[in-house]
């Protein structure tokens, strides 16, 4: 027992040392809006603050295809709550940024938006009811899905001010686009 804990033990230091020291490859392209922007992960980072879907969808097809990226992350849909935005509409535009990628050869990977505890968590049941919709989405379209969701709930302290992440969020974050990422 003690022996199998030392070598557990020792494994989340390995993988701890490799997020840190490791970026995401150049191959791999990050979509997003200020969440994404903050993440010193992305080598390809296309986070711009304060954007909504309808925003990223617009500058999709000029960032993305034609770049060599063997994948893309989608995180988007935390401003279009702020918003009220129909989810319909994130929904859709999260749709229409998959078909792009498809089109390009380009592996798409949907994540779920990370708990917004700002305002003393009001937001959290539409952004469970966005995730919901995310969730189905990923299944309806086969693609990959990170939940940023899961791994930053009831972890409040890793958020600056309730939206944004400090390092050990983003480190979170990390540990979950990986399981993603190695799920078959």
């Amino acid at each position: 027992m003690r022996i199998a804990l030392k070598l557990a033990a020792g494994l989340v230091t390995i993988l701890l040392l490799v997020l840190l020291l490791n970026r995401a490859s150049p191959r791999v392209a990050f979509m997003g809006d200020s969440i994404t922007q903050g993440w010193a992960f992305p080598r390809a980072n296309f986070g711009i603050y304060g954007q909504t879907t309808a925003q990223m969808l617009a500058r999709f097809p000029n960032q993305i295809p034609r770049q060599n990226f063997r994948t893309v992350v989608i995180l988007g849909g935390t401003n279009d709550i702020f918003l009220g935005i129909d989810p319909s509409i994130t929904i859709a535009n999260l749709s229409h940024m998959v078909d792009l990628a498809r089109q390009s050869r380009i592996e798409p990977i949907l994540a779920e938006i990370p708990p917004i505890y700002k305002q003393n968590g009001r937001f959290l049941p539409t952004v469970q009811r966005l995730n919901a919709a995310i969730v189905a989405l990923a299944a309806s379209k086969q693609v990959k899905l990170v939940d940023y969701y899961d791994a930053l709930l009831n972890h409040p302290s890793c958020f600056s001010d309730g939206t944004h992440l400090k390092r050990r969020g983003y480190l979170r974050m990390e540990v979950a686009l990986l399981k993603a990422q190695s799920a078959r």
